[in-house]
């Protein structure tokens, strides 16, 4: 019986698939570290220095099989897992590792002898810095070229990051796996006409379908609703205001940054906000979402509702606020949220967790709460724990819902455990709170008080 042979063998996906886990879940340590640099060094582009360690995989991917279309299979994988991890660009970061796959595999492809550090080099230099450009096309435009240089100038940091830590690194990696004999070597595999112009035309499909996709949902919603805990809720327009767009400057990435944009304090102020509404939830059409609190809306000027497009394709952005989180594009409603306090006992000294305090310490995930999936954003427990108590003793912590339920939790397990989260359930306006994990699993759908004996 003849045996059919396929393109990618079984050891090939088998890699793809480890490299892609393993890269999606380094990706998420890599900003971490990304914005850790960026907090204190603060000029442009030192969030993308580490960008080549973002791709170093799919190189990998492209280098251990030796076959064309490795790297965007990987990239695809790569996202996915990233997307399913919880990543606060939601399906963008799909689009992002799938052009960077691409472009490695196109950057590799020219050349007769492709595993060659400089042409690993290359392809990933390429595909670092074309993060920078994917999310300018999904950012608010800036008003001053002087911007548009910056970006420019990150890109040439990202793809320098590419060539490093991509390229270099990873022709590196490759040769030590091989030389040790981790992974058997292989002869370069060359797709015939018909199965690269396939594997190509099937990633440019696909990416071209993903960003089409993404321009509609944060697209076309022609006017922003105001609700939640309001007095006067409203459905904002350019056509129905006679608010006129200010041009607003703010420092971010170690330049100046020039905006135009409604005012979002004076839009809010118009649909009487609620006294104790701490916090504005910015939802997107494409399902992300990101809080600000009352607080910085009103000490940061600079926080404004762009709009772009014109009738009913109308698209709005929130720019300006500090956590870059809550840059939210296709904004289709702004909710005020009233948030009671959660009462927080430890060794018999009750003080309470404000949510409107810990937003930047905020992740979102999915969870299901009463048959229904939503999405929801939290702070992990240990955290709060360790920043109201630091000095707090490896005790038992046992949080508490209505009548008997109770979960319990050391908090050494805690401190090691950040996917264990006090998260924030919305229901029109108010909040209520819910003790989960990011991976799904809840513990306690009624969270109503911590105790620390």
């Amino acid at each position: 019986m003849k045996q059919h042979s396929y393109y990618f063998s079984t050891r090939d996906l088998l890699l793809m698939a480890a490299l892609a886990a393993l890269g999606g879940i380094a990706s998420t340590y890599i900003n971490f570290i990304g914005d850790f640099f960026q907090s204190f060094l603060g000029f442009a582009g030192t969030t993308q220095w580490a960008s080549g360690l973002h791709v170093l995989w799919l190189v990998l991917a492209v280098g251990l099989t030796r076959k064309a279309g490795a790297g965007t299979l990987t990239g695809i994988l790569k996202g996915a897992v990233e997307l399913f991890s919880g990543n606060t660009h939601g399906l963008l970061v799909l689009l992002v590792d799938l052009v960077a796959g691409i472009l490695v595999d196109l950057g590799t492809l020219p050349f007769r002898r492709r595993d060659h550090w400089t042409v690993y080099a290359l392809a990933g230099g390429l595909a670092s810095a074309s993060n920078v450009f994917i999310f300018q096309l999904f950012a608010a435009v800036p008003a001053d070229l002087i911007t548009l240089g910056v970006i420019g100038l990150i890109a040439l940091i990202a793809f320098v990051s590419g060539v490093i830590f991509a390229g270099i690194l990873g022709a590196g990696l490759l040769s030590a796996l091989r030389g040790s004999g981790v992974v058997k070597d292989q002869p370069v595999e060359t797709p015939g006409k018909t199965a690269w112009r396939v594997l190509l035309a099937g990633g440019l499909l696909l990416a071209g379908g993903l960003f089409g996709y993404l321009k509609t949902v944060q697209g076309g919603v022609g006017e922003v609703s105001i609700s939640g805990a309001v007095t006067e809720p409203f459905r904002f327009s350019p056509q129905s205001t006679d608010l006129e767009e200010e041009q607003v400057s703010l420092e971010a990435d170690g330049a100046v940054m020039s905006y135009r944009g409604y005012p979002l304090s004076v839009i809010i102020a118009r649909a009487q906000p609620d006294p104790v509404a701490d916090m504005v939830l910015l939802q997107a059409s494409d399902g992300y979402a990101f809080f600000i609190s009352r607080e910085e809306l009103r000490d940061n000027p600079a926080i404004v509702l762009q709009v772009q497009g014109t009738g009913k394709n109308l698209v709005y952005n929130v720019a300006g606020p500090a956590s870059k989180k809550a840059w939210v594009n296709g904004v289709e409603e702004i909710v005020l949220v009233s948030s009671e306090p959660l009462e927080l006992e430890v060794r018999g000294e009750v003080t309470h967790f404000n949510p409107a305090d810990w937003i930047a310490e905020m992740d979102s995930t999915i969870l299901d709460l009463g048959g229904s999936s939503v999405k929801v954003q939290g702070v992990p427990l240990g955290l709060i724990l360790d920043k109201t108590y630091p000095e707090l003793a490896d005790l038992e912590v046992t949080a508490s819902g209505p009548g008997d339920y109770q979960q319990s939790f050391s908090v050494k397990q805690l401190r090691e455990d950040q996917d264990i989260r006090v998260f924030l359930s919305l229901n029109e306006g108010s909040v209520s709170y819910v003790l989960a994990s990011l991976d799904g699993t809840v513990y306690l759908p009624e969270l109503e008080r911590i105790r620390v004996p």
